[in-house]
């Protein structure tokens, strides 16, 4: 038997608790301790209505303010459009809106990383994102028609099969070219602007010009590849045929972003320079040419033969580009660049030196 108050046993022949000093009830009897239905069903309804008001209480808690300070909150925005916009993205009507929807989204996810560890103060967000869709809307158009002038030329070049000539045809007949699209948003900054002077705007500007160059082309190879494998699929009947430029896709629109950002904020660095020393313009700007159009056409001349060249090339255009980041900012080590990057916006901050915090 135990004591009803506290729970202790109490000894058979004892009348008390030895633990509270109460009286020992009678054990209940079985039909004493049967509970009716009714009361049963009242306990579970009782239940769920104190975890409904619960729920109740904690959604009350979010006052509009708070709501407010949540939809406008970078945080909320960026992972929603990392999570949510592929799947409106699925549900828009046509192929062509589908592929420009993720060619942008994925364009989109590119320049705010860039515009986040590179720009700081120094380039707003309209003049990155304004100049991210010039080239998508306005650069591809003239660089179709680029391509129609000397293009026989190089595509003979690299029919020829001996690689120096193909290395060649991909420098000037790509390389120089794109380069040279990738650049017209910043030639228009330079002569009708106060801007380009500085190399920070030239990097990124120039980067987010190569994010919407790599957006359009993507959607421009993305059906060049896949009316390829379909009518491979309709000679063969093999359905293996649209694995490779599905993934191949898919590849394309995770990384060229970055890496035409990378040619074109080289070049834009040099272009910032000499739009500021107007005596070395052009030894300035043919540099910065050259090397944004050599990596460009290194890279298209290697990657064909194993991915592995890509991952190189790619390599050493972002550590060239850290480096110009680096000189255009005036610091010393990379580490600065990502000083307060990881770290949680909620985690308490020390003290500034020579203060002191009063509790």
């Amino acid at each position: 038997m135990f004591c009803a108050k506290c729970g202790n046993q109490i000894a058979e022949n004892s009348g008390f608790c030895s633990g509270c000093g109460a009286g020992a009830a009678a054990a209940p009897t079985a039909a004493a301790r049967a509970v009716p239905p009714s009361l049963q069903l009242t306990a579970v309804t009782g239940f769920f209505e104190e975890v409904a008001s619960v729920s109740m209480r904690e959604i009350a808690g979010v006052d509009q303010k708070r709501a407010g300070d949540i939809l406008k909150s970078p945080i909320f925005l960026l992972l929603l459009l990392v999570s949510v916009v592929p799947l409106a993205i699925e549900g828009l009507q046509g192929n062509d809106t589908i592929l420009n929807g993720l060619a942008i989204w994925s364009g989109t996810l590119w320049a705010l990383l860039i515009y986040r560890l590179f720009a700081g103060r120094q380039v707003s967000v309209g003049w990155a994102f304004g100049t991210v869709f010039f080239t998508f809307f306005i650069g591809i158009p003239l660089l179709l028609l680029y391509l129609q002038l000397p293009g026989t030329v190089f595509n003979f070049l690299e029919s020829v099969g001996f690689f120096p000539l193909t290395l060649a045809a991909n420098i000037l007949g790509t390389g120089v070219r794109e380069e040279l699209t990738k650049a017209i948003p910043l030639f228009l900054m330079v002569r009708l602007t106060v801007r380009m002077k500085n190399p920070i705007e030239g990097i990124v500007l120039g980067m987010m010009s190569g994010i919407g160059f790599a957006v359009a082309e993507n959607v421009l190879y993305a059906y060049t590849n896949l009316n390829s494998a379909m009518s491979n699929v309709r000679n063969t009947g093999q359905m293996i045929y649209l694995v490779g430029p599905i993934y191949q896709n898919v590849v394309r629109m995770a990384t060229t972003p970055f890496f035409h950002g990378c040619l074109a904020g080289i070049f834009g660095y040099f272009i910032a320079l000499a739009a500021a020393d107007r005596q070395r313009r052009w030894p300035l700007f043919v540099a910065g040419l050259a090397i944004a159009a050599s990596l460009h056409g290194i890279y298209d001349a290697l990657v064909p033969r194993s991915p592995m060249w890509g991952v190189i090339v790619e390599t050493v255009t972002y550590f060239l580009l850290l480096t110009y980041v680096l000189k255009a900012h005036g610091v010393a080590s990379a580490k600065e660049l990502a000083d307060g990057l990881f770290d949680s916006p909620l985690a308490p901050r020390a003290p500034a030196v020579g203060h002191s915090e009063t509790v």
